[in-house]
């Protein structure tokens, strides 16, 4: 398919897009990392589907109609490298899924693959369960509590059960990983800056924690693999397969330590920090909509009874899919695409140069109301069954939470059970509320991953 943008302005001249000048930008703050996402908007708005700026000298090429974003991410994908910033957190997460090129990134996703297909996280169910349902019992009644913090620890928990059988219990390996993590997320203003690669060699505060986050995740990681090396077999999760995993393709080879441990740590920071963030945001809409709250409550209580949930459930739970679907429209934990061109091509009919850095924010086109009337508006009917012809209507990359293509998240299906079951825990035992004091909107941090910048203090209260 040959993508017809919809809205693209005439440009500044014929050979770029239109779009705002760099000065302006530059010296009003808006081009940096805590604006980037309302002025990614702003330039949609302004001018257009398909838009051209420059930072610091390198072409940027934004792209917010889904048309124009399904070839970027099916059809042109070849033509392609990550972007800058994934490119550079190399010196952190090493050639893991997230940062990796071709054919090394295909080789290791043919071999992680396996543990994420259906029938692997059917048997993940019970420890999602599990967890979620354990995950509130320190939890007092009438109390306001910063729930981001427990859904990171919930997470945290799930996904070293899950993919490397692991139990992150101990309040010292809870904060050595949200440390990496929170360090990690510093590494995102350095990455985008010139001279990137110089700055990181500097004794900066910044470098330091991210040094220290690399440390204490290498001895977590390093420690997993060498009791597996000596006690081989498989346990059911992610690590067993990847010490395991015999390329087809190259029978005699096998994965090094050193890969094992860049899976290991892309999949462990990315694949807990991500879904805690979608989770924390659920919960501080649901407080914001208590109708939408009682629905899923009744539903939850009504598919679970007093039982832990199981993999079974999350066909059960409808409602509670359309609160988390609705969630990540408006909150998308990966809130932005980039990629770098590395062989020139044309979109609607303009040439996109080599080294050139091509932008799709699943932030801007989620809320673009061409595509979601009231767009602002908390409405998990949007993705109800009964209303499946309006969401036909919708160009399939109105919505792309998880990217798509050979770069499609591959814990998506994990996400999704997790994301369900724990919400729907959470929702039967507890009623959510906003505290006196609260913002009418929540403040976002759009680091790597879109957090809440200041976490998510609800009161929470046992229902009547």
């Amino acid at each position: 398919m040959t993508a017809v943008p919809l809205d693209v302005h005439p440009g500044r001249s014929k050979r770029y897009p239109a779009g705002p000048p760099f000065l302006p930008r530059f010296l009003s703050g808006r081009m940096f990392r805590q604006n980037a996402i309302e002025s990614m908007s702003a330039t949609a708005r302004t001018y257009g589907d398909l838009v051209h700026y420059t930072i610091f000298g390198r072409h940027i090429y934004q792209l917010s109609h889904p048309d124009l974003i399904e070839d970027f991410l099916l059809k042109d994908a070849g033509k392609h490298h990550r972007g800058i910033v994934m490119q550079r957190a190399k010196v952190v997460l090493g050639e893991g899924l997230l940062t990796s090129e071709e054919p090394l990134h295909m080789r290791q996703r043919r071999l992680a693959q396996p543990a994420f297909l259906r029938q692997r996280i059917a048997a993940y169910g019970e420890v999602i369960g599990q967890n979620a349902a354990a995950i509130s019992q320190s939890w007092q009644a009438g109390k306001v509590r910063n729930l981001h913090d427990d859904m990171l620890v919930l997470a945290l928990r799930i996904v070293g059960k899950c993919l490397f059988d692991l139990d992150v219990q101990s309040q010292e390996e809870v904060k050595k990983i949200s440390a990496a993590v929170d360090a990690f997320m510093d590494f995102l203003p350095l990455a985008i800056l010139p001279f990137s690669e110089q700055i990181q060699r500097l004794p900066l505060p910044a470098m330091k924690r991210i040094r220290k986050g690399q440390a204490d995740m290498d001895a977590i990681i390093y420690s997993m693999i060498d009791e597996r090396r000596k006690s081989p077999g498989d346990r059911g999760d992610l690590l067993s397969m990847l010490l395991e995993a015999v390329d087809p393709e190259d029978p005699t080879a096998r994965m090094s330590n050193q890969q094992v441990h860049d899976e290991c740590l892309t999949i462990m920071l990315a694949g807990h920090e991500t879904t805690a963030n979608a989770l924390s945001f659920a919960l501080w809409l649901l407080a914001k909509n208590p109708d939408v709250q009682l629905r899923l409550h009744e539903e939850a209580t009504a598919v679970l009874g007093n039982r832990a949930p199981e993999a079974d459930d999350y066909g059960r739970l409808p409602y509670a899919t359309q609160v988390f679907s609705e969630a990540l429209r408006l909150y998308p934990p990966v809130w932005v695409i980039a990629r770098t061109c590395i062989q020139p091509y044309e979109i609607a009919g303009y040439r996109i140069p080599r080294g050139a850095v091509l932008v799709a924010s699943q932030f801007v086109v989620h809320r673009d109301a061409r595509f979601y009337p009231d767009p602002l508006r908390f409405d998990p009917e949007r993705f109800a069954a009964e209303k499946k012809d309006i969401a036909k209507a919708r160009p399939r990359f109105a919505f792309f939470p998880f990217a798509a293509g050979s770069r499609q998240c591959i814990g998506e299906g994990l996400a999704w059970m997790e994301g369900v079951l724990s919400l729907a825990t959470i929702a039967r035992d507890w009623r959510v509320s906003m505290p006196a004091d609260s913002p009418s909107e929540i403040a976002i941090n759009p680091a790597i991953s879109l957090r809440p910048k200041h976490g998510v203090p609800l009161i929470v209260e046992r229902w009547a």
